[in-house]
């Protein structure tokens, strides 16, 4: 899967996760991941399937990164 990690900050290609566990690990280590795992969980929750949730989790947390909002004003 193509995604933003939002731990790295960065767009990158990964296998995507079979699990929800998977998931969660590669949301996982930094002082945001609570946060994102949150998001994540809500996502999941309502019935979105995994590689889109973290999908959505990634975009989410870029779109509100100071340099990326000013790339689009």
């Amino acid at each position: 899967m193509y995604w933003y990690n939002p731990k790295s900050r960065a767009s990158e290609r990964v296998d995507a996760p079979s699990t929800d566990e998977q998931a969660i690990q590669l949301l996982a280590g930094t002082q945001d991941s609570a946060e994102f795992i949150e998001e994540y969980c809500k996502l999941r929750c309502s019935g979105t399937p995994i590689e889109q949730a973290l999908v959505l989790v990634g975009h989410e947390f870029r779109l509100r990164q100071p340099e990326y909002r000013l790339a689009l004003r």
